[in-house]
């Protein structure tokens, strides 16, 4: 795996600064600091104007200094040795949204969506529309595009019935431990979002999208198609 970028004289003094008005520990900040220069294959000479003035916060430092280590991990999972700096186009959106997003399974897919455009094996499969699903996308959401593809269902049925494959929304509730209407909600979001989508004929009747596979196959490639 590729090394972190080092930092010059300047910019650790930079975050050292940082570091002193924020109250937030130097290691911190060196970690956030280095894996940002991971990530754009340099450390930009003024984070602040790449990322803006507020991702300072305690907070984002600490979230991103979390997503370095994840990174790592799954990449040393996934055997990867080599990785390719991202494009600011790509690379400073994923990191704003990582930053502010400190639930544990939100953090996930971030740092799964950081991996593949890091990745020379996947990062062609970044979409900007990914990204900007991630920003949007809520806990039950997760669990149910999680479950689609690794149960491969076919179809989610409004009401009851089914089984694992060809499905319906009380079915996943009560696999899910979770409530109808809260599924519910949840499907209809991710129809909003074009991760499922009904048909002319049925509008009933739900049905996992191109850009649901495209979106776990970038973030999920272990898991297979």
């Amino acid at each position: 795996m590729s090394e972190l970028i080092p930092i010059s004289d300047e910019q650790a003094k930079a975050i050292q600064e940082v570091a002193k008005t924020t109250g937030t520990a130097l290691e911190l900040v060196e970690k956030a600091g280095a894996y940002i220069g991971w990530v754009f294959g340099t450390v930009p000479a003024d984070l602040a104007g790449v990322l803006g003035g507020d991702w300072l916060a305690q907070v984002r430092i600490r979230n991103l200094a979390w997503y370095r280590q994840r990174t790592e991990e799954i990449l040393q999972a996934r055997g990867v040795t080599e990785t390719a700096a991202v494009s600011p186009s790509l690379a400073i959106p994923l990191l704003r949204g990582a930053a502010d997003e400190s639930r544990e399974e939100l953090q996930e897919l971030w740092a799964r969506l950081l991996v593949a455009a890091l990745d020379p094996a996947t990062n062609n499969r970044i979409r900007h529309s990914f990204i900007e699903a991630v920003k949007d996308i809520d806990l039950m959401d997760t669990r149910i595009i999680y479950r689609i593809h690794t149960k491969k269902v076919t179809r989610i049925r409004f009401g009851g019935g089914g089984g694992e494959v060809d499905t319906s929304v009380a079915f996943v509730a009560q696999q899910l431990g979770a409530r109808e209407d809260d599924v519910e909600v949840s499907v209809r979001h991710l129809e909003n979002m074009g991760f499922l989508m009904t048909t002319p004929n049925d509008q009933n009747s739900w049905f996992p999208s191109a850009k649901l596979r495209e979106f776990m196959r970038a973030c999920y490639p272990e898991l297979g198609a």
